[in-house]
């Protein structure tokens, strides 16, 4: 099975590259960076017309012109140009790899080569020179959303290309207008967010270009501006910009998707770059796929046998109509469905000891402009504690409580120092295994030790305790080493714990910014043939008619009752012509959508007579589109390394996925053997992530919960 990654195979034609443009290398020695650099706006204009600028590595700028540029001429004008005082300019040559460089030659290669070269997919093209202009946002920003009525804020798409390896990233980048952070930063109190806003505002300024649907550098030949025209990079006080990684339900939230603006980006990059590029995406192929199929969580009974006898505390600290009626919902959600016995679920003032206590208090904004004390308080060994608050209480539905059921049977694990969420023993592990996490810095490590039953415990290392130290010393120097490593080379990714064998065989796990790509080009494609009209000769109900007596006829006599009423609209309908959507509703009306003569309907008409009504969502068909997305998959083991990742179960599957899967490295440290693959079904739970899995051991959870208690 083949899967696809962001992972770009790149071939540079270097003749034709250097055949059609040149390239100037600035370099800056009293600045750190070119990041919001005036002079770089004379790059164009009517003295310099550069075709892309790139400027986010340090100190080092470069421009992209297009031949027959005078490079001579270029230079002389750039070095005798005031703006760039104190920046040194020289011709830079491209290279396709780092060591195809001579000593002291000054060169665009590998990464900064793509990087610039996919910069000039926003230039215009203008025919007139004075309306020509270049991306001077050193990355290429493309805005997905953008319409005629003009919006404050706007979620841009920075699409860029790291290096070892290359990497076609989608980053979601909030940009706001200007008039609006100038707004806020009137009415706001607080001397910390008006410090983050007068530093955007110093930021580069940006207007939006329609005719390469991305946004421009603010230049001086545009004059003055109004400000709500331009365009900042800012954020909104506390909320993150992030758009869908995947969204399959139209072909318009389609292309707004990471994952659509990556194909069109990939598209754009054939069809425009070819001549310059040869970029394609790497496929890897899966050596082990285990389904998803464990749910805890899935029904209330399931849970029966963990809540038996088990008490629920319900302490309203808000005591008001709000916090009362959402006493009442819990009660009501948590009896007969969960607890059985209703005497087990009680009210009082003071949490209660081996309960499971429900806290219902103000938010903290609450607490500080009443000058009180907060209500919150954190759990412990003997007190298990989970908060809801009041003013959340709108949006507060059973799948949240839920999650405060499972969150507080993981505190109750947690002070037994006993897993019951998971069947520790079917993993067949021998001896003791080890997990290690850490938080702040890597000298604060937490190992938890788990028995072949379950038991485990937690450990931190003290310096006061000789066994501890002696016994876990070594692990925290890996993590150590292992974390300035990673500081030293960006591409090393994110160490997110070490396990540990009983035989002490040492396992790094390292998230990694690479991320499975679904069957994007098959996607669209089914997404435009559902959104299409009903083919000529095949939309009026006479048409119709036609086609589902055909259908009976030769595949489905059996069901010929289940279209008389079908057939009975068809006739009034006589001549007229019917939109698809129309077509599909009374479809659905009379034979439903998931039955099996409505699938077998559907098929006939997807097949004889080119019509889809539906996205296919059976089985084969997810395996075939979203196999890079779905369940839990290892592949690439060797001696001492191997990858994997994890996505969605596949009953979960609506029209969208909100994540991508980013693949994991494991490594065997040094003298160790790979011992993760023993524990892929530690990721087949669903109480980590509320119905959805886990990309990590869930041991990790312990962990952080521990951590948590302090």
């Amino acid at each position: 099975m083949g899967i696809l990654t962001n992972r770009l195979d790149i071939n540079f034609n270097i003749d034709e590259i250097q055949k059609d443009f040149a390239f100037i290398k600035f370099t800056r020695e009293q600045k750190s960076n070119y990041y919001g650099a005036v002079e770089l706006d004379y790059l164009i204009g009517k003295d310099f017309n550069a075709a892309a600028v790139m400027f986010q590595y340090g100190k080092y700028a470069f421009a992209m012109f297009r031949r027959s540029v005078d490079v001579y001429q270029l230079l002389r004008s750039i070095r005798t140009n005031e703006e760039f005082d104190g920046n040194a300019a020289v011709e830079a040559f491209p290279k396709a790899r780092l060591e195809d460089i001579g000593v002291n030659e000054d060169c665009i290669c590998e990464a900064w080569l793509a990087q610039i070269l996919l910069n000039s997919l926003s230039a215009s093209n203008s025919r007139f020179a004075k309306y020509q202009y270049c991306n001077l946002t050193g990355a290429l920003l493309l805005v997905s959303d953008f319409d005629s009525k003009r919006k404050d804020c706007l979620d841009i798409a920075k699409v860029s290309i790291t290096s070892n390896p290359y990497l076609l990233e989608v980053e979601t980048v909030r940009y706001r207008t200007k008039i609006s952070i100038l707004s806020e930063n009137k009415k706001t109190s607080d001397p910390k967010r008006e410090k983050e806003l007068q530093n955007a505002l110093k930021k580069p300024h940006y207007i939006f270009e329609p005719s390469t649907s991305s946004l421009r550098r603010s230049l001086p030949r545009d004059a003055e501006i109004e400000t709500n025209l331009i365009y900042i990079e800012c954020g909104l006080k506390g909320k993150k910009a992030s758009r869908q990684f995947l969204d399959f339900g139209s072909i318009d939230n389609f292309y707004k998707s990471r994952a659509g603006i990556l194909h069109h980006v990939m598209s754009t990059i054939r069809q425009d770059l070819s001549k310059y590029i040869e970029v394609e995406l790497s496929n890897i192929e899966i050596d082990q796929t285990i389904e998803l199929n464990n749910s805890l969580l899935n029904k209330p009974e399931q849970l029966h046998h963990l809540l038996k006898g088990q008490g629920v505390n319900i302490i309203d600290k808000a005591n008001n109509d709000e916090s009362k009626s959402l006493v009442n919902n819990i009660k009501t959600f948590l009896h007969p469905n969960y607890i059985l016995e209703n005497n087990l679920i009680t009210c009082s003032q003071r949490d209660k000891q081996d309960a499971l206590n429900i806290r219902i208090i103000h938010n903290q904004n609450y607490y500080v402009e009443m000058g009180l004390e907060d209500e919150y308080l954190p759990s412990d060994n003997k007190f298990y504690r989970q908060h809801l608050t009041v003013e959340s209480s709108d949006i507060i539905s059973n799948p949240a409580l839920k999650t405060s059921i499972k969150e507080l049977l993981i505190k109750r694990d947690i002070a037994y120092q006993k897993i019951n969420l998971f069947q520790w023993e079917k993993l067949q592990l021998e001896g003791i295994w080890t997990f290690a996490i850490w938080h702040g810095e890597a000298e604060n490590v937490i190992f938890m030790e788990i028995q072949p039953n379950g038991s485990f415990e937690f450990y931190r290392i003290d310096s006061q305790d000789i066994f501890s130290y002696q016994k876990f010393q070594k692990y925290k120097e890996l993590i150590i080493n292992a974390n300035d490593n990673a500081k030293v080379n960006k591409n090393y990714g994110e160490l997110e714990g070490l396990v540990i064998s009983n035989t002490g065989d040492v396992n790094e796990i390292w998230r990694t910014k690479e991320i499975t790509i679904p069957a994007l080009s098959q996607i669209e494609t089914l997404i435009q043939e559902v959104g299409n009209k009903l083919p000529l000769g095949k939309q009026t109900g006479n048409d119709l008619i036609k086609i589902i007596q055909d259908f009976i006829f030769t595949d489905g006599q059996e069901f010929a009752d289940k279209f008389v009423n079908i057939i009975s609209q068809m006739h009034i309908l006589a001549n007229n012509e019917l939109d698809k959507n129309s077509f599909r509703k009374l479809l659905n009306d009379n034979i439903g959508s998931g039955t099996s003569v409505a699938e077998k309907f559907r098929a006939y008409l997807t097949t004889q007579h080119n019509i889809r009504l539906s996205f296919p969502k059976n089985k084969e068909s997810l395996k075939e589109l979203f196999d890079a997305s779905l369940n839990i998959n290892y592949f690439a083991e060797t001696g001492k390394e191997a990858y994997y990742f994890v996505g969605d179960r596949r009953e979960k599957v609506q029209f969208s996925f909100k994540d991508a899967c980013h693949i994991r490295r494991i490594v065997a440290v040094k003298g160790s053997e790979l011992i993760f693959k023993q524990l892929l079904l530690t990721m087949d739970v669903d109480f980590v992530r509320t119905n959805q899995s886990t990309v990590i051991p869930f041991p990790f959870k312990y962990l952080r919960e521990c951590k948590n208690l302090g």
